[in-house]
């Protein structure tokens, strides 16, 4: 049975540690294993080994025990006897039973390794005669000898040496050799013995890390016995390293007096680095390093500069001073915030303590408030308050660098000394500008409670918000916004609409919440905002869905706006308030396309009440009055004409005014080309009879209605101008008539009553756009609206394929063969038929044309002239491919697209025709009252009183101004939906009442 303690250990491994041979081998003859391990790996032979029991280890080997067994660190038998110093044991393992000399640990290192590092010499020699690798490397890169320079062995490194003296120079990974690692630990004998081998190769040597020699090290770590020792041989004190410490400047760095002593008559001690410009003074100074300074001060002044860097250092830790100059020793002090330091440096001889440097012109104040050192600030500020206002070459002072770093309470302790809080550097920046743009709330918020002002605009016309916005800091934005801010401005700004996008990405629109309902006029900055978004989109391809998102979170914010002021108040007192340019809430929701706030319940009713005007008639009322205009035009005149009544200001009365008027143009246009043609073409009449002066009129009323009254030009708009270009064209087609005689002048004429038919066409697709304002139809006129869209996409397509093919089968109608003399037929291989049926291309179009409605068949198709018998199938070929792609695949694409465009389209078509509804009525508040053609006299009434009144004044540069002027007092509010206010008055009305405004001027 076998026995095991709670450590692992047989009686054979409590045998083997104690040395007691007897009892081993009592116990191996009894078949215990020498193979067992503990719970470190150990087995007999390796506890025998390390405890130097070398009659124990021979017993164990001979008794079939593993000579190379390894513990869980990777260690043999070897390596612990070579680190416990056991010289005859390692030479029986290795000598008799053949022990792996190189073998290696988990740290890949080899029994050398642990008998170097241990200052085991004899060890060391054995192994070494035994041919041992004495450039075996650990896992660090590091020989043997690296370890005994390490550990201050200096009779192992003079023993390596002397087998192996090029070592001297060997370097492990990071580049030390091991005068490197001697010299950072201080191992005065064994950078001696290194030195005797190669001094040169020992002083000079620099390792990867820093570039440093033994000398920097042993500077740096402060043994002034090595300093001596390579400042003797040679080692120059002058010599820097990758961050431009030369010996001294490490000293001072670390605050070694000693080595200072050593340097002494080695080295000046106003040396400056070539790489930062500073003296040792300085970076004892920037490291707080009290008692060298007070050392060095009594052989250099307190007042040296330092001087511009003759080259650039890389990864330097002191790199914001690079590239400057003129650093004096309370500048560094005073920037990492030693308070001792600057007291004492204060008290020396000829200090300055508004010193500047070259370049940045920092202060040592700049530089303490820069990096929060309150203590120190108040130190300088005892010398002279006069710094608190000093600025450096950017027009900073120590406020607008304290507010850039956020340090709180650097900014209390400036304020409360009297620091100007909205003082401006030279890009016009204040202390707050700084402070959002790097995010600090805190400050930004103490400086806002101390009277810095938030809308504080720099030289580039930005505010403290929109730097914030810039950079993303949620938390500041949304503080600001609580402040006072140019809500106006901001949102004309496009940087700043798409930064307020990006920040209420991240936190659900919070901010873009905060941003609506912190401003004077939520309803109108929502609105705005929202149509700000959408025209961002249109730019920023990239962010495209998320600036739709934010637009459409906007307009869903002016929803719920709207629908909480119109339960408190009547919709139309909010939706008739102005903004800063005068314009109403309703006009901005049309202007930006708000759709669904129009399509809000409180607006349409509003818009019901301003369609209606104060007129309380029932709908039988309105159609028999309709109907006396079309049948006593006298009613319409009297309507229409702007006579003392308030009719013709009344959007319905104007509708059915217009309404009937068009109806009026469509009856002129049949009486002149339809039925009866009272002039018809056959005769030849050039003058115009009485219908056809009337229809000049119409038209020339219709176009003065266009230039002198801004109208809706969305969608069916756009006929009304279509009406007028093909009525213009006929007029001079019948001008035109003038010139010609005879056949040519009926041409003319026809032309003419060509081109006022596809006008007479759009004038009945026009009544679409009256049919908006009605439930039933308006609906369906904007779906009618948006298929014509895909249809035409879809003629584009069908017209790509139609003139492929048109010019595929006019050129296989193309004759092969030559005209033959005489008129004769061959029934072989070749037919040569008459002439006349050579098809052009005009002929081929028509004809794919007619069979997209199945108007050709296969059998109909033209016979071919002069070509080969197979040429009959190729067109009947090429004409079945044009049919199947035409027909069958894109027919049914324009159905299929149609049908989708339908049903997409239907669920929005109750808001698109509520838009349209309310972009109706404004059309239709903005237009006066008299239709065409009695504006034809309204208008030269108006001029003619206009010049009558100002004379000669219309011929003058500010012409303009005096009709604007006439037009406010003739035609009130021509820009405004708000019809209610002024339905119930006469003529002559001012705007000097209205009052109202949501955003003051300028927000």
């Amino acid at each position: 049975m076998l026995v095991l303690f709670q450590n692992g250990w047989s009686p054979l491994l409590v045998a083997a540690e104690s040395g007691h041979t007897g009892v081993v081998k009592i116990l191996i003859q009894n078949h215990a294993r020498v193979d067992l391990f503990d719970e470190h790996g150990k087995a007999a032979l390796h506890l025998a080994c390390e405890n130097g029991h070398d009659k124990m280890a021979d017993i164990l080997l001979r008794h079939k025990a593993f000579v190379n067994a390894k513990t869980k660190l990777g260690l043999t038998p070897l390596h612990l006897c070579a680190e416990n110093g056991c010289n005859h044991l390692v030479k029986l393992l290795v000598e008799n039973y053949l022990a792996s000399i190189d073998a290696m640990s988990l740290t890949k290192r080899t029994p050398l390794h642990l008998a170097a590092g241990n200052g085991q010499l004899d060890v060391c020699n054995s192994l070494l005669n035994m041919k041992a690798d004495v450039n075996a490397t650990d896992i660090h890169g590091q020989t043997a000898l690296h370890l005994a320079a390490e550990n201050d062995h200096s009779e192992v490194v003079k023993l390596f040496l002397k087998h192996r003296p090029e070592l001297v120079t060997s370097a492990n990974m990071d580049g030390s050799t091991c005068a490197h690692i001697a010299a950072a630990k201080g191992s005065v004998a064994v950078v001696k013995e290194l030195l005797k081998f190669n001094s040169s190769g020992v002083t000079t040597a620099r390792n990867k890390t820093n570039d440093s020699t033994p000398l920097h090290l042993a500077a740096a770590g402060g043994h002034a016995g090595v300093v001596k020792v390579l400042l003797e041989t040679g080692a120059s004190a002058s010599d820097e390293d990758a961050e431009g410490m030369s010996a001294i400047h490490l000293a001072a760095k670390n605050g070694h007096i000693n080595v200072l002593e050593a340097l002494k008559g080695c080295v000046s001690f106003r040396i400056t680095s070539t790489k930062t410009g500073l003296t040792a003074l300085h970076i004892a100074a920037h490291y707080g390093q009290l008692d060298f300074v007070r050392e060095i001060l009594t052989k250099v002044p307190a007042t040296m500069q330092s001087e511009p860097p003759k080259s650039s250092v890389e990864m330097f830790h002191l790199k914001e001073h690079s590239g400057e100059s003129g650093y004096t020793p309370l500048h560094m002090a005073s920037q990492s915030g030693h308070e001792s330091l600057v007291r004492l440096l204060l008290n020396c001889p000829g200090i300055q303590v508004d010193a500047a440097t070259s370049r940045q012109g920092s202060t040592p104040i700049h530089l303490a408030a820069q990096n929060g050192h309150t203590a120190v600030v108040g130190l300088l500020l005892s010398k002279s308050t006069s710094q608190l206002n000093m600025i450096d070459s950017r027009g900073c002072s120590c406020l607008h660098l304290a507010a850039a770093n956020g340090h709180n309470e650097m900014l209390r302790t400036l304020i409360g000394q009297g620091a100007d809080i909205n003082m401006t550097d030279k890009n016009g920046w204040c202390p707050l500008h700084f402070a959002a743009k790097s995010g600090y709330l805190d400050t930004v918020r103490y400086l806002v409670e101390c009277g810095a002002n938030p809308t504080l605009e720099c030289n580039d016309g930005k505010t403290a918000i929109q730097y914030a916005a810039d950079d993303n800091h949620q938390e500041v934005v949304s503080f600001l916004l609580r402040k006072n801010h140019n809500t106006l401005k901001l949102t004309e700004d496009r940087k700043f609409v798409f930064d307020l996008m990006v920040c209420g990405k991240l936190n659900n629109n919070r901010i873009i919440e905060e941003y609506i309902l912190n401003s004077n006029a939520p309803l109108d900055t929502a609105v705005k905002l929202s149509r700000a978004f959408n025209i961002a989109a249109l730019k920023e391809k990239e962010r495209s869905v998320d600036l739709l998102n934010a637009a459409k979170y906007s307009e869903t914010m002016a929803t719920e706006l709207l629908t909480i002021a119109s339960g408190s108040k009547n919709a139309g007192y909010i939706l008739r308030s102005v903004d800063h340019r005068g314009t109403s809430i309703l006009d901005c929701l049309i202007e930006c396309e708000q759709k669904n706030v129009v399509a809000h319940p409180a607006v349409q009713k509003y818009l019901t009440e301003v369609w209606y005007g104060n007129l309380d008639w029932t709908a039988w009322k309105l159609v028999l009055l309709f109907f006396t205009f079309l049948a006593c035009p006298l009613v319409w005149f009297v309507f229409s004409l702007p006579l003392k009544h308030r009719f013709n200001k009344i959007p319905i009365m104007k509708f059915m005014s217009y309404l009937a008027s068009h109806i009026f143009l469509l009856v002129l246009f049949i009486l002149t080309i339809v039925y009866p043609p009272l002039s018809p073409i056959h005769e030849g009449h050039m003058v115009p009879n009485w219908n056809e002066w009337l229809l000049l009129a119409w038209l020339s009323g219709m176009l003065v209605s266009e230039l002198t009254h801004q109208q809706e030009r969305a969608g069916l708009a756009w006929i009304r101008v279509f009406v007028l270009g093909f009525s213009a064209v006929a007029f001079f087609c019948h001008l035109l008539a003038f010139i010609f005689t005879d056949m040519d002048r009926l041409h003319c004429l026809f032309a003419r009553n060509i081109f006022l038919g596809i006008a007479m066409t759009l004038s009945f697709v026009q009544f679409l756009e009256f049919l908006t304002f009605h439930h039933l139809f308006g609906p369906w006129a904007i779906i009618i609206r948006d298929l014509i869209k895909d249809l035409t996409r879809f003629a584009v397509i069908l017209a790509l394929f139609h003139v492929a093919f048109t010019m595929q089968l006019s050129a296989v109608y193309q004759p092969v063969y030559p005209e033959p003399s005489a008129n004769y037929s061959y029934n072989g291989t070749m037919t040569f038929r008459n002439d006349s049926n050579i098809q052009d291309p005009i002929d081929i179009t028509v004809l794919l044309f007619f069979s997209l409605f199945g108007l050709v068949e296969p059998g109909s198709l033209p016979s071919l002239s002069r070509t080969p018998q197979f040429t009959f199938f190729i067109v009947r070929f090429v004409f079945g491919v044009y049919l199947i792609v035409t027909l069958i695949v894109l027919i049914n694409l324009l159905i299929a697209m149609m049908s989708d465009t339908y049903q997409r389209i239907q669920a929005q078509s109750d808001t698109e025709w509520k838009f349209g509804r309310a972009t109706l009525i404004r059309d239709m508040t903005r237009k006066p009252g008299t239709p065409s053609p009695f504006n034809l006299f309204t208008n030269l009434f108006y001029y003619i009183k206009l010049l009558c009144k100002h004379k000669g004044k219309m011929c003058s540069a500010n012409a303009r101004t005096l009709m604007n002027e006439e037009e406010v007092e003739v035609f009130p509010d021509t820009h405004s939906i708000d019809l209610l206010a002024h339905s119930s008055f006469g003529w002559v009305r001012t705007t000097a009442k209205r009052t109202m405004q949501v955003s003051p001027e300028g927000n």
